[in-house]
């Protein structure tokens, strides 16, 4: 773990029992749930339906104790946190449980996906695969963003989403007045804020397509000892590429729903696997 990754990790570890318990933090919280769920379309995943039998795998990545476990938990089946912070991980588990929520479905685990070495126990089945990674306002506090995108790439599935929530720009000056008593988390930001052609690059160049970038009318506030600051909050989204084998199978499907279901791939002796058919929706919202 870097030196700057070890700063952010103590400075979590000391905010961990009292993260989301004052009232503009928990409006932070509810703000960021609410973009997530208006968006649901316009994200682009296949969600979980009941009945459906499927796995809907969610990465909360910088999970702290579970803001975007609590927005897309109905959405998805099983959800895997990841954190630096011990004592975030503590409380998200904590909050898991507590909620109803089983270890199986939902679990955190402490863990650095940006360390020059991956840790090996973030290496199994249990961490690749996922059909949306999110990263819910922790995206200004990694150290380098590119290699952070290229990471979390490598763990979605073909076709999965990466989601970053984050705030655009916002003035260096002000934010040090305002947070440095903020527990010193001043020094844990690394980024003031993204504008939407730089996270479009980011995303373009770890190999993400459908760029998506929605910003949030209402500005959130944070308070401190100091004072309080305005932030905009912006919502940005990138899908991973089919496999050749994908778009065949979405092709095929697309053919039968075209046809009526009349092409039936044991007519004729030819194989034609089922898949489902996937696309990314803005809808302005």
């Amino acid at each position: 773990m870097s030196t700057f990754s070890e700063a952010n990790r103590k400075a979590f570890n000391e905010l961990s029992e009292t993260y989301n318990t004052k009232p503009w933090q928990q409006k932070l919280s509810s703000q960021v749930s609410e973009a997530l769920q208006k968006r649901e379309d316009w994200i682009g995943v296949q969600w979980a339906t009941p009945g459906d039998g499927r796995d809907v795998r969610l990465l909360d990545y910088a999970c702290g104790t579970g803001s975007i476990t609590k927005a897309l938990g109905p959405y998805v089946t099983t959800i895997q946190g990841i954190d630096i912070s011990e004592n975030m991980v503590e409380q998200y588990n904590k909050a898991a449980l507590s909620s109803g929520m089983k270890p199986e479905n939902a679990n955190a685990v402490v863990g650095d996906l940006f360390a020059e070495k991956v840790p090996e126990h973030l290496a199994g089945e249990r961490f690749q695969g996922f059909d949306i990674a999110v990263i819910g306002l922790g995206f200004h506090h990694f150290e380098d963003p590119t290699l952070s995108v290229k990471r979390l790439v490598e763990r979605l599935k073909p076709e999965g989403v990466l989601v970053i929530v984050d705030f655009l720009p916002f003035d260096h000056d002000h934010q040090q007045a305002t947070d440095a008593d903020a527990h010193g988390m001043a020094h844990t930001i690394k980024h003031n804020g993204f504008e939407a052609g730089e996270m479009e690059k980011l995303f373009t160049k770890a190999g993400l397509e459908d760029f998506g970038w929605s910003v949030l009318a209402e500005p959130a506030t944070l308070e401190f000892e100091r004072g309080t600051v305005d932030r905009t909050l912006f919502v940005a989204r990138g899908r991973r590429p089919a496999t050749t084998w994908n778009k065949m199978m979405t092709w095929a499907s697309g053919m039968q729903d075209q046809l009526g279901g009349q092409l039936d791939p044991r007519a004729d002796g030819q194989h034609v696997p089922p898949g489902g058919h996937f696309g990314l929706r803005a809808d302005g919202t």
